[in-house]
């Protein structure tokens, strides 16, 4: 009890909301009270699994005497500082810059002059292999980069009402990989050292993963609540007929207070986030492949709202049985 008047006067001293959680688990207290029973458990949700994808396999080499012949190409120097140490051991990112950049320079070499007919050749069949590799290689990107395969794991930390830098930070770096993604078919299109800056915006920015887990918290206090409330019979249990209705109004009460004031509204922040970051993982999906890269955003937006809505169902039978007026 000490503790919870602590918690509450630093509230309100400090002016800050308490956590979702905290809103969800007294609201579910309160609803026990009233009905003289222990509150239902929430399990805890699972985080999603993301596979690793790999890098597509090279089918093309240009031998060290093919590579000699191009001096007088950008390329030449591109492909031998990438073949050294540094090169073999470069992020999947940095491997990403190098194709796109592969392209670009190999398609002037390609058009160059001095350019030896053989080695034009090799360069074209290497060239066309790479751009129909792109979207592979930025799916590897996207689920090795722990910037990016975070996104899939779970977090303590719950998003609030208020809007925060990291949330924007992360919404300007969706946007960015969403511009890359969209122009893997024009590699000249392709602003390469974004990704960079979109991973920049990434470190150490949990906004995405703590939306996903805040949302599947939700969805769990969704649906363990109604299971819960479905426990007991309204009709013997809650409004019996003929009997007082206190009991009926104190839950409505509670109900109104901490549902209706609170956690929806907490709800639809949660789906309008959700909403707006939901194109950008579509076309990350669409683009890479469901198998590789699926779309967590729309499943969970869509559980969300399933749970909110059978939970809301439960309490529109209770004014329909108790007749109890909602305030």
């Amino acid at each position: 009890m000490k503790c919870k008047l602590l918690v509450a006067l630093s509230i309100l001293l400090l002016g800050c909301s308490p956590a979702p959680s905290d809103v969800n688990q007294e609201y579910n207290e309160r609803l026990a009270n009233v009905l003289n029973a222990s509150p239902p458990s929430t399990a805890k949700p699972t985080a999603s699994k993301l596979a690793v994808s790999t890098l597509p396999v090279s089918k093309f080499s240009i031998s060290v005497i093919d590579l000699a012949k191009l001096g007088h190409c950008r390329v030449a120097t591109h492909i031998a500082s990438h073949n050294n140490q540094l090169g073999k051991l470069a992020k999947p990112s940095e491997i990403f810059k190098y194709n796109v950049n592969f392209i670009r320079y190999a398609q002037a070499c390609i058009e160059h002059r001095d350019t030896e007919n053989e080695v034009r050749l090799t360069l074209i069949k290497a060239s066309a292999q790479k751009q129909k590799d792109l979207p592979a290689i930025l799916a590897h990107v996207f689920t090795n980069e722990k910037e990016l395969s975070q996104f899939f794991s779970l977090t303590f930390e719950e998003v609030t009402y208020e809007v925060s830098d990291g949330e924007i930070s992360a919404q300007e770096a969706l946007s960015t990989l969403a511009k890359l993604t969209n122009n893997l078919g024009k590699p000249t299109h392709i602003q390469e050292n974004n990704l960079t800056a979109a991973l920049e915006k990434l470190n150490n920015n949990r906004y995405i993963q703590s939306l996903l887990s805040s949302t599947k918290k939700q969805i769990a206090w969704n649906l363990n609540g109604t299971r819960w409330l479905n426990e007991f019979s309204l009709t013997r249990t809650i409004c019996p007929d003929g009997k007082n209705k206190k009991k009926a109004k104190v839950l409505n009460n509670v109900f109104q207070k901490y549902y209706i004031q609170n956690i929806q509204a907490y709800q639809s922040k949660l789906a309008l986030r959700l909403h707006t970051i939901e194109p950008y993982f579509e076309s990350f999906s669409h683009k890479f492949g469901a198998h590789i890269y699926p779309n967590p955003i729309t499943p969970l937006l869509n559980e969300l709202k399933l749970s909110a809505k059978q939970h809301v169902f439960w309490w529109q039978t209770f004014y329909k049985v108790c007749k109890v007026t909602p305030l």
